[in-house]
């Protein structure tokens, strides 16, 4: 699609309704929504391949397929990839990332160049930021804007635009992105065990009393590790909540292999364990962040 025949008044019309999904982000107390998801209300984002299209090679590469090849090499499956979509997590991630450009307000329209554009918080092989293209869609029953592309930094049908968003943050606080170790973190192993018992292995919850002693002893084996190793603390993002949160691997059946982890969220004094989720939900929330590195959540093992 090209812009020449997409006059001024179609990108107004487009900006006005775009500018209005923020507001409808919120409910009538005021707090934001996060579980609406804003791309797909934003954009047009055309025709998106299926598992099986990308394994016989078949059907034009989509949006995900697109921005894959030009970031940096890495397995957007996950650890522990489903069978059905060996991208998940980077759908997760594009999507995720779009909702807290538009809530941070880093998604920039150009009313000359008839283009808006926002930073996927990916790079290339050399570093360059890459970035979303759009342009006003001219199907008025259609989301207000159309998907045009994926081009890094210094490309010239990003010259129109006098500012490049940055990539959209989720704290400006420091040190909600590591474990503090002095502060307590406070939890309930019964509460865990009556909420969260379908995470934890069979092994476990055969025994009634089980689960709060097991996650007793994960959470105080955790916290030693951190406190040797401060990278075992890994910062994620709480799409939810709408807040930065740490991740902690839970160790039950085996001392080398994590079935679960632990959120915790950071609070005035303390810490407060939030949830306890899969290794997949962890290592998604996770790589919103950042790349993750800590190889309890990197390694792919099957737990038992």
């Amino acid at each position: 699609m090209t812009t020449q025949n997409i006059s001024p008044s179609t990108l107004a019309e487009a900006a006005n309704r775009s500018n209005r999904e923020p507001s409808s982000r919120t409910d009538a107390a005021g707090h934001v929504d996060f579980a609406l998801d804003t791309l797909n209300t934003y954009a047009s984002l055309g025709r998106v391949r299926t598992y099986q299209e990308r394994q016989s090679n078949s059907g034009n590469p989509d949006i995900f397929d697109r921005l894959e090849r030009v970031a940096e090499s890495e397995d957007w499956g996950g650890p522990t990839p489903d069978p059905s979509d060996d991208l998940g997590v980077l759908r997760y991630y594009v999507h995720r990332r779009f909702d807290r450009a538009i809530f941070e307000e880093m998604v920039f329209p150009d009313t000359e160049s008839l283009l808006s554009v926002f930073n996927s918080g990916l790079v290339t092989a050399r570093q360059d930021d890459i970035y979303g293209l759009f342009v006003p869609n001219t199907h008025t029953d259609n989301p207000p804007w159309y998907f045009r592309g994926w081009h890094v930094s210094g490309d010239q049908q990003l010259s129109s635009f006098a500012e490049l968003p940055a990539p959209a943050a989720y704290s400006v606080e420091p040190g909600e992105y590591f474990l503090d170790w002095n502060r307590p973190l406070r939890f309930s192993s019964y509460y865990f065990a009556q909420s969260f018992s379908r995470q934890f292995p069979n092994a476990v919850r055969e025994i009634p009393y089980g689960i709060e002693l097991a996650v007793d002893a994960a959470v105080a084996r955790s916290l030693k590790m951190a406190k040797r190793n401060p990278g075992t603390a890994v910062p994620s993002w709480n799409h939810a909540k709408g807040e930065i949160q740490l991740l902690l691997p839970m160790f039950f059946t085996d001392p080398e292999i994590p079935c679960a982890a632990l959120s915790v969220s950071r609070g005035p004094e303390s810490y407060q364990a939030s949830e306890v989720i899969s290794m997949d939900r962890a290592y998604r929330r996770a790589r919103l962040v950042a790349r993750p590195c800590a190889s309890w959540l990197t390694t792919t093992r099957e737990c038992s």
